[in-house]
């Protein structure tokens, strides 16, 4: 069958910047659409039969491509298609569309949008496709990569236009011989911006439906969102090659670690869910990560520093494939890594499996706190005792201390005034919990502290850090609070542009903290980094 071309099209083949093309973005809830129009505002046209069956992909979410359920709509202000479920907006979602035959020559589109709001986190993979855009930013620019069948596409004319404007409000530039375009990012607008491009292969000949047809016309429209400060904040440090949650995080001479953790789609868990990597960089921005020599892959374990070295304990082990029944087992592994000669060493294991705990150290004692024990299903034993061990000593072993007043999981552990702080986190009743504590070392006992601000939700998956002598703490509703001086309430220090939890905290070295990935309850795992200053503290 050959598909009628729409008269826009028609008059326009020249430009793909005044044509009816197929455009990508995603609603405020999260849902993917995809439109038929002349320009990004432009979202009333009728749906070409081609385009109505237009398969959308999910790509570049650490997990496999996926493939999304969408269904026709109608209504004031849009006619499209839009996914009967919300993603996670991350990665990239894409399409082909083959639209058919116009007076010899085979009409395709190429159709991207990237869901994530800062540069940082856009994926650094290749779409599918013969014809593709890669985005980044580089200081003030946008930088834009051409790709024809892999190889970078010279002399291509690349339009930049955004949702306010119309097919005359548009800025263009043209790729150089390494397939780059770049515009000035104070040009790109506030919110959903498009780019297009069109690319004819005058040596592409065969038949379409039984028509022939002596070239191809391709036509390539990659829409993205922009918001200028929460760029600025979010791009403390690189983004991570992978986003990630529940990992261990520390910052240890003048550089930040990040251990193993879960990657993919949330609530999944496999041994494809676990990073197998263990990376660093520099705490004041400059230069990439590094990759590091990887022990076992885990998620729900901390990382902590002392002496030089790194400390991780315990941890979950996913040892199912993805797709097969869930086979999660705890363990007690206690190691230590010495970034000097690049190794890990054993340490004794801990008593017993444990894993969704926390940890600090204080006066050269790793303090354990939290946890439960999974031992092959999803039940999980709660450890309800909380462990010491003198990092100083030689010999040292593991010892119990007097049994918290709670069981938890999920929680912040970090430590003020000599004391250890256990924060919030879930209880072996399935609740969540405000709660906060603190145990003397000295005394050997523990007491209540100030409940944690917000709803209990808000301190599941929170992470703590003690700054320059102060208590804070980072969790799911953005915003980071400080212990206030005399310890009987929680005062509002900052606030992050992307909220998360199961992320962590550490400094920066210049007395600010940074806010290392985690999940977005708006964007799902993350892989970008946010540096917080804290604000002043309140004088009585």
């Amino acid at each position: 069958m050959i598909r009628s071309l729409p008269l826009p099209i028609l008059a326009a083949m020249a430009s793909v910047a005044s044509a009816h093309c197929p455009w990508l973005y995603v609603t405020e809830d999260s849902h993917p659409r995809l439109f038929f129009g002349e320009s990004l505002s432009d979202r009333e046209y009728h749906l070409p039969e081609a385009v109505s069956a237009a398969e959308v992909w999910q790509t570049g979410i650490d997990a496999p491509k996926k493939r999304l359920e969408m269904a026709t709509i109608e209504e004031d202000g849009f006619v499209g298609l839009e996914s009967e479920d919300p993603i996670e907006p991350r990665g990239r979602l894409q399409t082909t569309i083959e639209y058919g035959c116009y007076h010899g020559t085979k009409l395709l589109y190429y159709v991207q949008h990237l869901p994530a709001d800062n540069p940082s986190a856009w994926p650094d993979e290749p779409a599918d496709g013969a014809l593709q855009l890669q985005l980044d930013s580089e200081g003030d620019e946008l930088v834009v990569s051409a790709v024809w069948e892999s190889a970078p596409l010279a002399g291509a004319t690349i339009t930049l236009t955004h949702e306010r404007g119309d097919a005359k409000d548009k800025l263009t530039s043209k790729t150089d011989k390494a397939g780059v375009a770049r515009f000035p990012l104070d040009e790109v607008a506030e919110g959903l911006n498009g780019l297009s491009l069109m690319h004819v292969d005058k040596n592409d000949r065969g038949e379409v439906d039984g028509e022939p047809y002596t070239s191809a016309t391709h036509y390539l429209t990659a829409t993205f969102n922009y918001h200028q400060e929460a760029a600025a904040k979010v791009s403390a440090l690189p983004a991570l090659p992978e986003a990630v949650s529940s990992f261990g995080a520390a910052a240890c001479d003048g550089w930040v670690y990040v251990y193993s953790g879960h990657v993919g789609q949330a609530h999944d868990h496999s041994r494809e869910n676990l990073s197998s990597h263990f990376r660093r960089a520099r705490l004041d921005g400059t230069g990439d990560w590094e990759e590091l020599p990887m022990g076992r892959p885990l998620q729900g374990l901390p990382l902590v520093t002392h002496g030089g070295k790194l400390y991780r304990v315990g941890g979950l082990d996913a040892r199912n494939a993805s797709g097969e029944e869930e086979d999660l087992h705890s363990v007690a592994d206690f190691a230590a890594y010495d970034p000097a000669s690049e190794t890990w060493t054993d340490m004794p294991p801990l008593p017993a499996g444990r894993s969704s705990h926390n940890a600090v150290v204080v006066d050269g004692t790793l303090y354990v706190v939290g946890g439960w024990r999974l031992t092959g299903d999803n039940q999980g034993e709660w450890q309800a005792g909380a462990l010491a061990f003198d990092l100083d000593v030689p010999g040292a072993a593991w010892r119990e201390l007097p049994e918290p007043p709670f069981k938890r999981r999920a929680l912040a552990v970090s430590h003020i005034g000599g004391q250890i702080a256990a924060l919030c986190g879930m209880t072996d009743d399935q609740d969540l919990s405000k709660k906060v504590y603190f145990y003397d070392p000295d005394a050997e006992s523990w007491s209540d502290g100030p409940e944690y601000p917000g709803k209990p939700f808000h301190g599941f998956g929170l992470s703590a850090w003690n700054l320059d002598g102060d208590l804070y703490a980072s969790g799911m509703d953005g915003f980071v609070y400080r212990l206030n001086e005399d310890r009987t309430a929680w005062e509002k220090a900052g606030e992050s542009v992307t909220k998360r939890f199961f992320h962590q905290l550490v400094p920066d070295s210049q007395g600010a903290l940074l806010l290392v990935a985690g999940v977005s309850p708006d964007q799902g795992h993350l892989a970008t980094t946010e540096r917080i200053t804290p604000q002043a503290a309140k004088t009585p």
